[in-house]
């Protein structure tokens, strides 16, 4: 009895350790890859002024919602889709508007951004999208696969 509950132990210990390393692995190679673009500082900081300028219009759009668009946030009955959905046809004009301002600013800030790269580093950030495009593509796949599952056993 002892035994079992030692090999559980170590078996526990074991799978613990090698959780960890596949963590660190993966961090490293998340750095590596931004690392490997060489931004100069005039790129870091644009691309931290996109950050700040993303949260600072993500915050004055849900300081406009009203109760009851928030609820339909939080409404877990629904699905993603159905919350996104239901937000859509209760926005009002402004909020509208505020949408379509964000976008602008946005799509403004990554043309900025695209204009300090040199070409090695279009066609490193080119080769980086590629890849994380066939996992996007795969995750929608998988997922439609599972609402037609869904909804053939209903």
């Amino acid at each position: 009895m002892k035994t079992k509950t030692n090999t559980m132990k170590s078996f526990k210990i074991i799978v613990a350790i090698i959780f960890t390393l596949l963590l660190s692995v993966s961090n490293t190679f998340a750095q590596q890859s931004v690392k490997e673009l060489n931004l100069t500082k005039e790129q870091r900081q644009l691309l931290k002024a996109q950050k700040q300028l993303i949260k600072k219009n993500r915050a004055a759009f849900k300081a406009s919602l009203s109760t009851e668009q928030l609820a339909i946030l939080k409404n877990n009955v629904l699905s993603k889709i159905e919350r996104q959905q239901a937000l859509k046809s209760s926005l009002n004009n402004s909020q509208k508007k505020i949408i379509t301002l964000n976008n602008a600013s946005i799509k403004n800030a990554k043309q900025q951004f695209r204009a300090t790269l040199s070409k090695i580093q279009k066609q490193q950030l080119k080769k980086r999208f590629k890849g994380k495009q066939r996992s996007v593509k795969k995750n929608v796949k998988k997922h439609l696969r599972n609402n037609r599952k869904k909804s053939r056993g209903n």
